[in-house]
């Protein structure tokens, strides 16, 4: 009798194995499933050819743009080499070359770099005539001595 109930048991074992196995089979087999749908999604276009077709495509894309990204730097660079050589600082001073003229008819003109190399326009308007004198200005300094506007607008287009 003994004998027969360890049969049982083993069958009962044994059922509830192939019971548990079957059922991970189901969900093994929904997933392999669910993966093939995916490699088919990725794949699409006969043998895997469109995803490789498209990862040429990237690749080709990020080339470009490396390429492009190179060539803007190298823009950016010469152009903020040509910025230090255009007038970046600027400043007017109006003022009266002759006081019983009035209006403040002549101006300093001031127009310098970002080195501070540039030029001193001096406009001085008289009842004769107007007359303008120009100044070289390197590294925020002029060769010649400065009349009290010229300074006045040298001192301003230095601060900016």
């Amino acid at each position: 009798m003994q004998d027969f109930i360890i049969w049982e048991i083993l069958l009962i074992v044994s059922i509830l194995a192939v019971i548990v196995l079957f059922i991970m089979n189901m969900n093994n087999k929904k997933m392999i499933a669910k993966l093939t749908k995916r490699v088919d999604d990725l794949t699409s276009g006969g043998d895997g050819k469109s995803l490789e077709a498209e990862l040429d495509q990237i690749i080709e894309d990020n080339r470009r743009l490396l390429d492009d990204s190179d060539r803007n730097s190298e823009d950016i660079r010469k152009i903020f080499e040509r910025l230090k050589t255009v007038y970046q600082k600027m400043s007017i001073v109006k003022y009266d070359a002759y006081e019983q003229l009035g209006g403040e008819m002549s101006a300093v003109v001031v127009l310098l770099d970002e080195n501070d190399n540039g030029v001193l326009l001096n406009n001085v308007y008289s009842p004769e005539g107007g007359y303008v004198y120009t100044r070289e200005i390197e590294k925020g300094k002029c060769r010649h001595e400065l009349g009290a506007e010229e300074e006045q607008a040298l001192a301003e287009a230095l601060k900016r």
